[in-house]
């Protein structure tokens, strides 16, 4: 079942994200009441999509929520994360803090986890900026 699930979670970053919300929801149900979690979850979905495009502030957030959990809007997913900094690194408009983000984020994962999390950043990278994954990731 865990092996099902994770291949479930891999394949929902490589559809469109209307596609990927059908398949892995990666935001979660707000407790009613919450309306730090409810507006990280449209604020999430929002990002999400223009992450996607090209956005270098809503990749940020992105990565952010799928490492923090948003207030609990967003079910964390580490490799996700580190995909989505890994992309951030090589947008082409990277700060010092982007950098940082991505040793922090992506240094403590296992191996396995961060040879998952290349593949998906050079899937995004390709479907995103039409190139390849740069090859230093510095992790």
């Amino acid at each position: 079942m865990l092996k099902l699930l994770l291949a479930v979670s891999v394949s929902a970053l490589f559809v469109s994200p209307v596609q990927a919300s059908d398949i892995y929801p990666v935001t979660k149900v707000c407790v009613p009441g919450k309306p730090h979690c409810e507006r990280w979850a449209d604020e999430f979905k929002k990002a999400l999509a223009l992450a996607d495009k090209g956005d270098h502030a809503a990749q940020q957030t992105v990565a952010f929520c799928l490492s923090s959990g948003c207030h609990s809007a967003v079910a964390i997913d580490r490799v996700a994360s580190c995909s989505w900094h890994l992309v951030i690194v090589n947008s082409g408009t990277v700060t010092v803090l982007d950098r940082s983000n991505l040793r922090n984020t992506c240094r403590p994962m296992t191996p396995a986890e961060k040879d998952e999390a290349r593949a998906r950043a050079g899937e995004l990278v390709r479907k995103i900026y039409n190139r390849d994954l740069a090859a230093s990731d510095q992790m």
